[in-house]
């Protein structure tokens, strides 16, 4: 599927979202919701807690009138009111981000996770990428790894070297200059779980942690083969409690 045409689908799921929904039956389900989370994720009988938290993620899933003609494994961005890791507050231009301090106050939630990110970048860019990583260290903390396409190729050519990449990371970028061939090296499970490279323009240096930040702050669809399309949305932790009000 072309750019604009994946951007249109976008457009309609925003606005099917925001005037074709009964608000007051949507506010009934996610209380329903929220309820049936806390019993079923409570302690057992036994008074234990549970080691790795309750949260769970909430999906949202739009039904389609009709199957789409064209399927893309290129994510399209959807911007989303609350994250689903933690963000840095941004300016809002990659221009503007110079004259930012550093010790302005950011409206994190303490509940969030910091997001484990790999970005996968041409040989070349490599040097600077990590460059960047290391001297914006509040805004690209997150990047754990920056993995050049030929390592991606020869280091992690076998099905359980991807395996354990995949499951390592929670979120993977990409130079949107490479996708194809990263789409190519990275095989199939990334695309089941939807965990695909998230496509950056990396053209300007000064741009990275805006961009990072910028992909970390929204959500993602992929359009399939189907009538159905899930968009992962928010925990249910605060931010549930705050839609429902």
């Amino acid at each position: 599927m072309g750019e604009a045409k994946s951007r249109r689908v976008a457009d309609n799921v925003r606005s099917l979202a925001k005037n074709g929904l009964d608000t007051t039956l949507l506010n009934k389900a996610l209380k329903a919701l929220l309820k049936y989370h806390e019993k079923s994720s409570s302690a057992d009988a036994q008074g234990k807690e549970q080691l790795l938290g309750t949260d769970k993620l909430v999906q949202v899933q739009f039904g389609l009138a009709k199957v789409p003609t064209k399927t893309s494994p290129k994510p399209v961005r959807v911007e989303i009111p609350h994250p689903l890791h933690k963000v840095v507050k941004m300016p809002a231009t990659p221009d503007e981000y110079d004259d930012r301090s550093d010790s302005e106050d950011d409206d994190d939630d303490d509940n969030l996770d910091e997001a484990e990110v790999c970005i996968i970048v041409k040989e070349e860019s490599k040097p600077w990428v990590k460059d960047m990583v290391e001297k914006y260290p509040r805004e690209l903390g997150c990047v754990k790894k920056v993995l050049g396409l030929q390592s991606l190729r020869t280091k992690h050519n076998r099905y359980q070297q991807r395996r354990e990449l995949l499951e390592r990371f929670d979120i993977f970028l990409c130079d949107d200059r490479i996708l194809p061939m990263v789409g190519k090296a990275i095989g199939k499970n990334f695309f089941e779980t939807k965990k695909q490279p998230v496509p950056l323009k990396l053209t300007r240096k000064e741009a990275l942690p805006f961009a990072v930040q910028r992909t970390l702050s929204a959500t993602f669809m992929y359009i399939s083969a189907g009538v159905c399309i899930n968009i992962r949305y928010v925990p249910t932790h605060s931010y549930l409690r705050r839609i429902v009000g």
